[in-house]
């Protein structure tokens, strides 16, 4: 599995982070532990060593019970997460811009490629 933006330029690569990430991808839905394990990447056991503090910090809130599976999502309302999930957005407005600004100056260069001969003609008809 590919590391995220998010986690790719924090380069830290812990188990929380990596719930914490697949989390703020997909705050539309809520899931249970073992769909947030799968999510994210890791074995249930890394996840169950790493969910107490989860807890424990509120940056999860179980939201229903479906049979026997408790489900859960991101806190929004914690100010950890709000901060984590303000970071998720620079970090990929950053690069979206950069991006953008790298493609316009490619762009720039090939228009101004395309459009020399074009001068050239009508600097000629001016003169």
């Amino acid at each position: 599995m590919d590391d995220s933006l998010f986690i790719r330029e924090l380069g830290m690569r812990s188990p929380m982070l990596k719930v914490l990430e697949f989390l703020m991808d997909n705050q539309s839905f809520d899931y249970s532990k073992t769909d947030i394990a799968e999510g994210s990447g890791l074995s249930r056991t890394t996840l169950f060593k790493v969910w107490p503090r989860l807890e424990a910090l509120e940056l999860i809130t179980a939201t229903r019970t479906v049979g026997q599976a408790k489900m859960y999502r991101l806190n929004k309302q914690n100010p950890i997460a709000k901060k984590l999930m303000e970071l998720d957005d620079a970090i990929s407005e950053y690069f979206a811009q950069k991006r953008c600004l790298s493609a316009a100056g490619s762009l720039q260069e090939n228009v101004s490629e395309a459009a020399a001969p074009s001068r050239e003609l009508i600097k000629a008809a001016v003169d």
